[in-house]
């Protein structure tokens, strides 16, 4: 007769997806303490927990490798809208945003705005710092920071919109230098953000040099996904071969009609370069919108320099104004496809289209837009339905294609609940999993998983997480394939995702029966730790 073992957690009859790409096959997963100590045929276990998962799906919890939760992680470190998705580790600091990196000071006032109406105070001032206090506020998911480019040329340089000199250049370098060796995994930036936008090739070079030496890689959000969309990769992947680094494109897609099918071009460049010896992925999630600040997305560069109160003043001059009036008419804007999104003072608008808010004002579209920003002072947020959904499925179905949100961790209730947040940020990975997987078939579902698991787990070097294997650091997802489904829209973005029977990370329950636990049971994961 064989002798019975025991563990802490036995998870039986489930359909276990291992992270790697291969088919999954019933097997029953022991868990002890925070660990994977058996998978297989366990029948003689005994444990002080038994799981049925039979008819279920058991894999490694996923991971978002793009995020932006570091700007709710101390208001909202339940990070709830994640949770129901199945992700059990979140990337953070990406697009060369960096809120571990910020300071109190009024170069900072963007990134602030974030944090003050839920009573934050910017504390810290350094990444070091800011890891210490997620983690005595403690966080439910797993929490790995980035490195962000623009970020840290703020602390150096403010706004200023040139090149470093010499002792900037050697400033900013000290600065990746700290934040690295503070456990940041990679190197990101923002070209399509001031001041992220005012580096050229060069300075990203040599500040992602400093990078690779941590076994860093480089994410960009490239200065344009539009008209110069190829121009741009071809800049990303030059940056990352003289730098020696893996690069990460992030949320890869075509913006608008007259770019549509350029993926098809830049895809084909990545596998060139990829077949020239280069380490190259990307990331993707599954929405013909992207959403962003309505400034950003219609005001000419030239109106965006400086900060915040640069913008709001070229806003009110009359002369610049109404030159900002005609170069956004000349773009002939579908502003049918613009949907307004968070606006803190004007409520009534968000979701409506900026067609619609604007025949309602009795104004041309061009001049509510502007007087929308001016009463906002510039913050307001906007989703533009100009990705097209074939581009969308070229790249998802991409073998070097991951899953990432480009959202932050919401809660459904509560303050948090006025702002009108991007769908993505709640249903990104059911998505994936019951439109273009279950009912569509686009893609298998231990691709899919591979995805969200095993690929992003490579890309951030992590050997324990990303993969159900013996030995592993106990993040698992259990979920009803038949019912998982994103229920977030844009009309009613703070919708909880369903499927999702059951969430652990390190060993503890986050969803136990498809209810929050509240263990907060996430760490911060720093590299080289």
């Amino acid at each position: 007769m064989q002798e019975s073992k025991r563990c802490d957690i036995l998870i039986r009859g489930g359909m276990v997806f291992d992270g790697t790409g291969e088919p999954g096959g019933c097997a029953d997963v022991a868990i002890t303490d925070e660990r994977i100590v058996a998978i297989g045929e366990l029948e003689h276990w005994e444990a002080g927990q038994t799981i049925d998962a039979t008819g279920l799906c058991v894999a490694p919890a996923f991971i978002d490798l793009h995020t932006h939760s570091d700007f709710s992680s101390l208001h909202n470190p339940d990070q709830i809208s994640v949770l129901y998705q199945g992700v059990g580790t979140q990337v953070v600091g990406n697009c060369g945003l960096g809120v571990g990196q910020m300071m109190d000071a009024p170069a900072f006032k963007s990134e602030r705005r974030w944090l003050e109406p839920y009573g934050i105070e910017v504390d810290w001032h350094n990444l070091d710092e800011h890891l210490k206090r997620v983690e005595t506020t403690g966080i439910g998911t797993n929490y790995i920071p980035l490195c962000a480019h623009g970020t840290l040329r703020k602390r150096v340089m403010g706004f200023e919109n040139r090149l470093p000199n010499a002792q900037e250049l050697d400033a900013l370098k000290g600065e990746v230098e700290e934040t690295m060796s503070a456990g940041a995994w990679g190197f990101t930036t923002g070209l399509e953000y001031t001041p992220g936008s005012y580096a050229n090739a060069e300075e990203i070079t040599e500040l992602a040099k400093v990078a690779a030496k941590f076994g860093g890689f480089y994410a960009t959000h490239l200065r344009n996904e539009g008209d110069t969309l190829v121009e741009n990769v071809e800049e990303a992947l030059q940056i990352a071969a003289e730098a020696e680094l893996p690069l990460q494109l992030s949320h890869h897609k075509a913006e608008g009609r007259v770019n549509w099918g350029k993926v098809h071009t830049t895809l084909a460049m990545v596998s060139e370069a990829v077949g020239q010896g280069h380490d190259v992925m990307l990331d993707v999630y599954p929405y013909i919108a992207y959403q962003t600040s309505m400034a950003v997305a219609f005001l000419p560069p030239w109106a965006l320099a400086g900060e915040p109160r640069d913008i709001v003043a070229r806003l009110k001059a009359p002369e610049t104004r109404q030159q900002l009036i005609e170069e956004i008419r000349a773009k002939a804007h579908d502003w049918n496809l613009a949907s307004i999104g968070s606006v803190p003072r004007n409520r009534a608008v968000q979701g409506k289209s900026v067609a619609e808010a604007a025949a309602e004002a009795n104004q041309p579209p061009e001049e509510f837009l502007l007087d929308l920003l001016l009463d906002e002072h510039g913050f307001v947020s906007v989703a533009n339905f100009v990705v097209n959904e074939e581009d969308l499925r070229t790249v998802l179905t991409y073998p070097l294609t991951m899953i990432g949100s480009d959202g932050i961790g919401y809660r459904p209730e509560g303050k948090m609940s006025e702002e009108r947040p991007h769908p993505r940020s709640y249903g990104a990975f059911p998505r994936v999993l019951a439109r273009y997987t279950r009912d569509e078939g686009l893609l298998s579902l231990h691709e899919t998983i591979f995805k969200m698991t095993g690929m992003p787990a490579a890309r951030l070097g992590l050997t324990d997480r990303g993969t159900l294997m013996t030995g592993c650091y106990a993040d698992i997802v259990i979920f009803n394939y038949s019912t998982i489904q994103d229920h977030s829209t844009f009309e009613n973005p703070h919708q909880l995702a369903e499927g999702v029977e059951h969430l652990m990370i390190n060993g503890r329950w986050a969803l136990k029966d498809r209810q929050l636990t509240g263990s907060r049971a996430g760490r911060v994961l720093r590299k080289n730790a």
